[in-house]
């Protein structure tokens, strides 16, 4: 870099400010890119200017103290920080990111941040995800991310959703002026082609060729200079990216065409670069386009929640407030016609909820006083009056985003090998472009760059980098857009393998519409309303099935501290722990016992009983018929696990299992089968675990959530039949596209190293090859479950 070039940005330093490093003083344009620059080398991290692709954006001192004072705001921060196990997790909005060597910068700066436990970048996204260990400490993240040139904001801020947006345009921009000047410099050169012009035209001859010149520059230089940007990235960092070949066609075709027209020759190439830019440009826009389409089926869900919801009974000539304020336990009034803003119980009135945006169900569901309704459906009938589970941000369509962005983060193994053998695949096209233009050279040197630039674009290995995320990305859109989310692509495209399937019997096999038929007091110290109080306080906020009888019913307000566990809930009224628990010994035809302890003395047995699922059965012989072995595990004694697997078609059961056996039990069937674990609960979730894959069901908790690799979002085992069929056609379509991407290069090379393919219709089967892939890798968004 020269000594009137900033350091940092590469813009003009024309002042005397610079930068203070090890390795000496570096000039800088202004005291911002000093500070950024000071930063980076204070944290070790000079490397960056080694791999970068582009120059980091101007640091503004302006607009760093402007948006600073945002992340000051406790009130603004406090909706977009989530609890975790450890502390507390925020996403913000990035700008200003070009490759991955950003995304590398960011994340070792904020791992040195005093309480950020782990930082994570998706570019494609354009989002951080940062874990504190203890309070969160926001401002301090975003000065660090400013003081480096970027931008950052608040997940889903308007601004920086155009930043997003004029960064897209720029793609569409350069890919239509590619367009445009690949068919304006096709024009030109099909006049050279065949022959218009004698030698008494040979001024309009060097006319149209500087015509071509003068198209084809922007398009290789403007358009194409992303490719450019890789190319230069990789081999700074000593690596041989995939860009390499292709930047080195560009600018043989553009400048050797230049040495030709100079030369008086009359073979020129300024066509075919302007095409192959075109098609590389095509073949990106539309992995762009299919990798978001996930992002925006969730996005338009999530953009559907209401900005402001009414409070019920509130006492004020003005019930309206934020969605951002409500909280659990909070009474929402909704009309016909109006959505759904958070999770919630309906207290009052009943009505038909439309769910197709989240389960890809067609018909309303008919929802009365007790039933769970989620964010974002939409009241097609009736009026009601919602008790909300929490806020929005921990309703199922937030939870829906998070999985979306964990499934885009995973990586294939495929990938993976592909990404390994990525440098001796450009290394191997390097050198048979090398061979190529030594074994022609006899033929003389123009007829030796020819071929070579042929075998350059021919090699072009966009093909294969589109095979797999292409496919991949349209099966979990196509999955989400029918009710099933795929977080994990790894453990998706392994169900062809599964072995077995083992299901979690209480609310996955049965309805999880759990009744109270019968209850005894078995003290007289106090009444049965007394302990159907305290039970009903306990399992107030417990999304468990066996649960919800007890959430309809008056609640004793002095039970308070109420914590759930694996086994039960524990809470305290008074001097005394409560605790509600499983009652295996007690149960008595098919029922499911509770017992309500104070001090580890029985104060009451609770017997509740539940229905099995309609379709259960039929899923289940559809699995079995796959050649699948099925299996039920439950923590329910033998007599009721007996009544339930007396009606389906289970190869073994067992029953009185904790979540510590049940997991052990899947760990032994693992050793000679892959299994599936289908689950909802809590104690569900170490077994998920341990499983090679696990389902979580429509109303599974949080915990078995976050265990599970695929969703059925809506409340129904139909899909499950059909997942492992959705798995092998993906696969299929994986292979078909590798496999025609390989076939591709194994017949076209031989023939563009034989000089018997010239670079136009080089690039022409090299965009045909990568269109062949996508639209193939595009059917998987057509199948239905």
């Amino acid at each position: 870099m020269s000594n009137t070039t900033c350091w940092h940005c590469s813009n003009p330093a024309v002042g005397t400010v610079t930068a203070r490093t090890p390795e000496g003083p570096r000039p800088v344009c202004c005291p911002g890119c000093a500070a950024a620059v000071e930063t980076i080398y204070g944290l070790g991290l000079e490397d960056y200017y080694n791999v970068r692709e582009s120059a980091a954006p101007i640091p503004d001192d302006s607009r760093m103290a402007l948006n600073l004072a945002l992340f000051s705001v406790p009130e603004l921060v406090a909706p977009h920080l989530r609890s975790t196990p450890t502390g507390q997790q925020i996403r913000l909005q990035l700008s200003g990111l070009t490759c991955a060597a950003c995304s590398w910068l960011i994340e070792k700066t904020l791992g040195d941040q005093t309480g950020v436990h782990n930082a994570s970048v998706n570019l494609a996204g354009m989002t951080l995800s940062v874990d504190y260990e203890g309070e969160a400490r926001v401002e301090d993240t975003a000065r660090r991310i400013m003081r480096l040139g970027y931008g950052v904001s608040l997940l889903n801020a308007p601004h920086e959703k155009a930043a997003q947006q004029q960064e897209q345009r720029k793609l569409v921009g350069r890919l239509a002026l590619a367009g445009l000047g690949a068919m304006q410099a096709m024009m030109y050169s099909t006049a050279l082609y065949i022959g218009v012009f004698d030698g008494s035209d040979a001024i309009y001859e060097i006319l149209f060729r500087i015509a071509s010149l003068i198209v084809a520059t922007p398009v290789v230089f403007y358009a194409g200079w992303p490719f450019f940007q890789g190319a230069i990235s990789g081999l700074r960092g000593g690596r041989l990216t995939m860009d390499v070949p292709i930047a080195l066609a560009l600018l043989l075709a553009w400048a050797g065409s230049l040495v030709v027209m100079a030369m008086g020759g009359s073979h020129v190439y300024f066509d075919s670069a302007a095409m192959f830019v075109f098609f590389l440009l095509a073949s990106r826009w539309l992995e762009l386009r299919q990798r978001q389409a996930v992002h925006r089926a969730w996005h338009t869900l999530e953009e559907t929640l209401p900005l402001a919801v009414r409070q019920y009974d509130v006492g004020n000539d003005n019930p309206w407030i934020s969605t951002r304020q409500i909280v659990a336990g909070m009474s929402l009034v909704l009309y016909q016609g109006e959505t759904v803003p958070c999770d919630g119980v309906i207290k009052q009135g009943h009505g038909a909820f439309d769910e197709a945006a989240i389960t890809g169900e067609s018909l309303p569901r008919d929802g009365v006083a007790g039933d769970t309704v989620r964010a974002a459906s939409r009241l097609v009938e009736g009026n009601v009056v919602l008790e909300a589970l929490g806020p929005p941000a921990s309703s199922l369509v937030a939870k829906i985003g998070d999985q979306v962005e964990r499934a885009q983060l995973e990586r294939l193994s495929v990938v993976r090998d592909w990404q390994r053998v990525a440098p001796l695949f450009t290394l191997s096209v390097l050198c048979l472009s090398l061979f190529t233009f030594i074994w022609h050279w006899s033929s003389g040197p123009a007829q030796a760059f020819e071929y070579t630039l042929a075998v350059l674009v021919v090699t072009c290995p966009c093909a294969l980098a589109l095979a797999v995320p292409l496919t991949v990305t349209a099966t979990l859109g196509s999955a989400l857009q029918q009710g099933v989310l795929i977080a994990s692509p790894r453990q998706f495209l392994s169900l062809p393998e599964i072995g077995g399937v083992i299901f979690d019997k209480t609310g996955t096999l049965t309805a999880g519409q759990f009744q109270l038929i019968s209850s005894k007091c078995v003290t007289d110290d106090f009444s049965e309303p007394q302990l159907m109080a305290i039970a009903s306080a306990l399992e107030w906020q417990n999304p468990h099935p066996l649960a919800a009888p007890f959430q309809q019913r008056y609640r004793d307000p002095e039970v308070i501290e109420i914590e759930a566990d694996q086994c039960g809930v524990t809470g305290f009224r008074g001097e005394s722990r409560w605790r509600i628990t499983g009652l295996p010994e007690q149960a008595r035809d098919g029922a499911t016992c509770l017992g309500l302890y104070q001090d580890d003395e029985l104060r009451m047995v609770l017997s509740l009983a539940d229905n099995l699922r309609s379709e259960a059965e039929g899923v289940l012989q559809d699995l079995v018929a796959q050649g699948m072995v099925v299996r039920m595990a439950t923590g329910d004694n033998a007599v009721a696990a007996g009544k339930v697997a007396a009606h389906l078609p289970l190869q073994e059961w067992r029953a009185d299992q904790t979540p510590q056996s049940k997991q052990e039990w899947i760990a032994l069937l693992e050793q000679n089968q892959r299994q599936l674990m289908v689950g909802d609960g809590i104690n569900d979730a170490g077994a998920m675990l341990a499983a090679s894959v696990s389902v979580a069901t429509g109303n599974a908790t949080s915990l078995a959530q976050r265990a599970a690799g695929i969703f059925l979002l809506n409340d129904s085992l139909r899909a499950l039949p059909r997942l492992a069929p959705l798995a092998s056609a993906c696969r299929h379509r994986i292979w078909q596209n590798l496999g025609w991407a390989f076939l591709y290069n194994l017949l076209a090379v031989p023939f563009a190293v034989a000089g018997w393919i010239p670079p136009w219709a080089a690039a022409i089967g090299m965009s045909a090859s990568s269109l062949l892939v996508t639209l193939n890798a595009t059917r998987m968004a057509r199948w239905k479950l």
